[in-house]
C-alpha cells in the first residue's frame, strides 16, 4: 500500500480543500498511524503481522480487502468515524486523529482499485519473474516517496506538526507507544543513511504523474465518501 508521504499528500490535500480539521497535529499524525502495528513488539516472530495490520485497517475478521467492494469498505469507515466521534464507555477519542486515521485506511482502498492494480498489470506484462512483484514494488513505491520527501513544498511544516503530536491509546488498536515509534522511524526514514540506497535510481511501473493524479482523485473522492 502507499508509503507515509502518499499519505501524508493526501492529508495536506484535504486540508487545502477546506476538511473541517481543528489540530493539525492530530490529523497528520492519524494520517499515518494506522501502520504503527509494524512497531508492535514481535509481532513477525509471532507470525501476527498480516493478522494485526488487517485489523487496524478496519477489515471484518476473516475478510481480505479483496474480498470487500470499494462501496461497501467506505461504509464500514464511515461507521467507524460516527461510532468513534461521542464518548461512548467513558473513551473520549480525539476527533482529528480519528478523521486522519479513516483517511488513511480509505487511501488504502483507492490506492488498492488503482495504482496497486495498474502496477500489477504492468508488472505481470513485463515478463519480470513474479516472485520479484513484492521487490519491485517497494522499490518504485521507495522511490516516489523519497521524491515527494525531498520536493513537496509543505513537507518541514508537516514534520514540526509530528514533531509536536501528543502520542495516547487508540481505542483497542494501537498504544501510545506504538504511535511514538512509528512516527518518529517516518520522521527519520527519508535521511537516515542507512535508507538511502532504497531511493537509488528511477522507478519503472509507477511514476510521480501517477501519484500526483491518484492524490487529487482521491482527495475528490474522500469529499464526498467521508462523513464528517
Amino acid at each position: 500500500m502507499p508509503l507515509p508521504m502518499v499519505h501524508l499528500s493526501v492529508a495536506k490535500k484535504l486540508i487545502d480543500t477546506g476538511f473541517p480539521i481543528n489540530d493539525l497535529s492530530m490529523f497528520f499524525l492519524g494520517s499515518i498511524s494506522p501502520d504503527a502495528i509494524h512497531m508492535r513488539q514481535d509481532i513477525e516472530q509471532q507470525g501476527i503481522a498480516r493478522q494485526s495490520k488487517m485489523i487496524t485497517h478496519l477489515l471484518p475478521l476473516g475478510k481480505e480487502r479483496a474480498d470487500i467492494e470499494e462501496s461497501a469498505y467506505i461504509k464500514i469507515v464511515n461507521e467507524f468515524i460516527r461510532a468513534n466521534q461521542c464518548t461512548t464507555n467513558q473513551i473520549v477519542v480525539n476527533r482529528d486523529f480519528l478523521l486522519g486515521y479513516a483517511v488513511h485506511v480509505l487511501t488504502d482502498v483507492y490506492w488498492e482499485n488503482s495504482i496497486w492494480r495498474k502496477f500489477k498489470e504492468e508488472y505481470e506484462k513485463s515478463g519480470v519473474p513474479i516472485e520479484g512483484q513484492r521487490k519491485a514494488y517497494y522499490s518504485d513505491t521507495d522511490i516516489i516517496d523519497y521524491i515527494l520527501y525531498k520536493e513537496a513544498p509543505w513537507q518541514n511544516n508537516i514534520w514540526q506538526h509530528l514533531q509536536n503530536s501528543k502520542y495516547f491509546d487508540f481505542l483497542d488498536l494501537l498504544s501510545a507507544k506504538e504511535i511514538e515509534l512509528w512516527s518518529e522511524r517516518v520522521l527519520n526514514f527519508y535521511d537516515s543513511p542507512e535508507n538511502q540506497y532504497k531511493f537509488k535510481g528511477e522507478s519503472k511501473f509507477i511514476t510521480q504523474s501517477d501519484i500526483e493524479s491518484f492524490v487529487s482523485v482521491c482527495v475528490d473522492a474522500m469529499g464526498k465518501d467521508v462523513v464528517v
